[in-house]
């Protein structure tokens, strides 16, 4: 069932004057309608849902969880030896511009539809109903598969310390911990998220902290080693000019596969308090993120190991576990440095741990999403008292099992695996977010929309940020298995897990419009690749958002802040 908005007031001004009134009678159940929000009772109370039981401080840290994970402390070290500091921080730089466009894309669509699905959704209303569900089912593969990833690597985070504790005991701690987190309410679970993504924060100011102190001098040795290693070996990996560009676009494919976050804070659009004060901000900070942590955390990787380090590249050769390989790590041990490589690996270990709570959480609620619009079974629509979409939750767990097959077939080798599969799904997804934004924007324009009245924030360099976005990604996809086309490259497991994400996807396309087309509306409906513009619908749940935002504004009115509160707004 779905929901639709009864006797609802004519703009919003008379939401304002009212909104406790609207609220007894903005739910009432009608037929199927797939673009609405979930069935609610028709006294819900809108200022104190549930089901929207996070905050701004819980999306921040989230978004930050969603960024962060082992990719940033350890795997960053195979793009310093496949680059060279200056040509990482050039590959960076580029991918984090194209994560910049699709959260310009993004910010404008959720503000004004801040509802549960979030550009899974879009898609299906801007684009196509089919290629919205194929849309959705890519990211649940990307995002079920990097919660397989934390898994696998927080066993091999623990490995760093002893080899004999058996793997199937530390995935199976991993999945009852997630379990644990997701199930009992989403407030909860922002709540736990929000305390422990801020070790992420203190990890990182370490870390940084750690190479100014080292680089001056500061260390058991005296030396003070500055920025050696971006004259010798030098800034650059590679002795040709061909070499070194392979190195930087390298370096762009472990970006791709490493950052991220804007898409998160979509998806939780659905489930965020005052959703229309909150989001922007969330978006609007995207940008400092990535400048803080993956930039300048990938200038100090740069400064603590140089590209040619036979410890760091023995290390990755070698598939060394956990911290091993980070060059962090290989500054410590080379410095002697005592405890602080233990110290590193622990927090690394709850960085990882909690990039994959963030992944289970955004998973179900993405599969959540495609069963209101009809793409995953209606059994996976069902929530709990608090708002947990519970089914969807045990369905994403069910697939974290796929952890144990690094039992059999070896940690490293599953994790290659795993990174590969979530890349090339983030490729895919990130052509779809600008394919939708520029579809929605299409829509506006034609329907007359395009203007401030109607959206309630304007993004940056649009439709310049949208066109970036479809430029780069696919781009960066076609060439992401370019080792395969040189000699002795080919390895059919790898050809798989690097294209099999757009072959799973058109898949999924043809199956979803042949089914619309031919068995639900029995070839009678005239065929159409995309909505048309003019039939976008741009409306439905916007007076929801209207009422949502009224009665927000109206508790906000009557509560005065507390001191924690005001603290809480001022970080975040």
């Amino acid at each position: 069932m779905s929901i639709e908005p009864v006797d609802a007031p004519k703009n919003e001004a008379d939401l304002l004057t009212s909104p406790a009134d609207y609220e007894k009678d903005i739910y009432q159940t009608t037929e199927v309608n797939e673009v609405h929000q979930s069935e609610r009772p028709s006294d819900y109370d809108l200022a104190n849902d549930p089901h929207r039981g996070l905050r701004m401080r819980h999306v921040q840290l989230l978004s930050i969880s969603g960024a962060i994970g082992a990719g940033l402390f350890v795997s960053i070290g195979s793009a310093l030896t496949a680059a060279g500091p200056l040509g990482m921080l050039i590959g960076i730089i580029v991918w984090a511009l194209v994560i910049y466009g699709a959260s310009n894309c993004l910010i404008e669509m959720t503000t004004l539809l801040p509802i549960d699905g979030g550009f899974i959704t879009f898609a299906g209303r801007f684009v196509d109903k089919g290629i919205g569900k194929a849309v959705g089912w890519n990211f649940l593969l990307g995002q079920a598969a990097l919660v397989c990833f934390e898994l696998t690597a927080f066993n091999a985070l623990v490995e760093y310390w002893t080899l004999t504790l058996h793997p199937a005991i530390l995935i199976s701690v991993g999945l009852a911990l997630f379990a644990v987190l997701q199930l009992y309410s989403v407030r909860w679970f922002g709540e736990v998220e929000f305390w422990i993504s801020i070790t992420k924060l203190v990890l990182q100011f370490g870390l940084m902290f750690y190479t100014l102190v080292v680089m001056c001098g500061g260390n058991p040795q005296g030396d003070k080693f500055g920025f050696r290693y971006w004259k010798d070996p030098g800034p650059f990996a590679g002795e040709t000019a061909a070499l070194r560009m392979k190195g930087i676009f390298d370096a762009v494919l472990w970006a791709a596969f490493a950052l991220g976050g804007p898409d998160w804070i979509s998806l939780m659009g659905g489930e965020v308090k005052s959703p229309r004060k909150v989001l922007p901000k969330a978006f609007n900070s995207t940008i400092y993120r990535i400048i803080f942590f993956f930039v300048l955390g990938g200038f100090c990787v740069g400064i603590n190991a140089p590209y040619n380090d036979a410890a760091l590249l023995g290390a990755i050769a070698a598939g060394a576990p956990g911290a091993a390989k980070s060059p962090y790590i290989i500054s410590m041990n080379r410095l002697g440095i005592p405890v602080l490589p233990d110290l590193v690996n622990a927090l690394v270990l709850v960085s990882v741990f909690s990039t994959g709570n963030a992944a289970v959480f955004c998973t179900s609620r993405g599969l959540y999403s495609l069963a209101l619009n009809g793409g995953a079974p209606s059994v996976l629509k069902r929530l709990n008292k608090r708002g947990v979409p519970y089914v969807a939750v045990f369905a994403v767990l069910a697939f974290g099992c796929l952890s144990y097959l690094s039992v059999n077939s070896g940690t490293v080798k599953v994790l290659n695996w795993f990174i590969s599969l979530v890349g090339a799904a983030n490729l895919v997804n990130w052509t779809s977010i600008a394919g939708t934004y520029l579809r929605f924007r299409a829509g506006l324009k034609a329907q007359g929309l395009l203007n401030n009245e109607f959206l309630p924030v304007r993004a940056r360099f649009q439709p310049l940020s949208g066109w970036w976005v479809l430029c780069w990604a696919p781009a960066v996809f076609v060439c992401s298995g370019y080792a395969l086309m040189m000699p002795g490259g080919w390895a059919p497991d790898t050809f798989v897990f690097t294209y099999g994400a757009f072959f799973i996807f058109a898949a999924l396309v043809i199956g979803f419009k042949t089914y619309e087309l031919v068995v639900k509306n029995g070839g009678r409906s005239k065929f159409h690749m995309v909505i048309p513009a003019e039939e976008m619908d741009l409306k439905s749940d916007l007076e929801y958002v209207a009422a949502l935002t009224a009665a927000g504004d109206a508790q906000r009115a009557a509560h005065q802040k507390s001191s924690g509160k005001k603290l809480s707004d001022f970080f975040f």
